[in-house]
């Protein structure tokens, strides 16, 4: 299902590692689980250095999605 694909593209940002705490200004820290689960445990930001598009290595799946939305919609334009 689409949820189970969100879940582990989320899974692959590192605010989401078990053993991690992280303290960077893009990294997610989510307190709630109802909002977690709202937000497919996306709260990763993207992109660096002012750059919305650039790979964000912490933010691996995020990043991923990123990508994947984009090429979406470029497509979606390009055959309308």
């Amino acid at each position: 299902t689409i949820g189970l694909f969100l879940n582990e593209i989320a899974s692959m940002d590192s605010n989401n590692f078990p053993d991690n705490v992280g303290v960077g200004e893009r990294e997610g820290r989510v307190f709630s689980a109802l909002v977690r689960a709202r937000h497919m445990g996306l709260a990763h930001g993207i992109g660096r250095s002012g750059d919305v598009g650039a790979i964000q290595p912490k933010a691996a799946g995020s990043s991923l999605l990123m990508r994947l939305t984009t090429a979406m919609v470029l497509h979606l334009i390009k055959i309308s």
